[in-house]
């Protein structure tokens, strides 16, 4: 594994438990509550695609 792909391994993991702390501890759910996780999401999932085509273009 390069050493770049650690790296987005790293943000990725870290963005995926952001995105479970701020699901947990969410004390009430709105329109913009929803909004903030879904974009939390969407950063993570970006991470992992990028993560994935990383190591896949060794």
């Amino acid at each position: 594994m390069k050493k770049s792909t650690g790296i987005f391994l790293k943000n990725a993991v870290i963005l995926t438990l952001a995105l479970l702390v701020v699901i947990i501890f969410m004390p009430e759910w709105g329109v913009a509550q929803v909004i903030i996780v879904l974009l939390i999401a969407i950063l993570a999932a970006g991470q992992w695609v990028l993560w994935a085509y990383m190591r896949k273009t060794k």
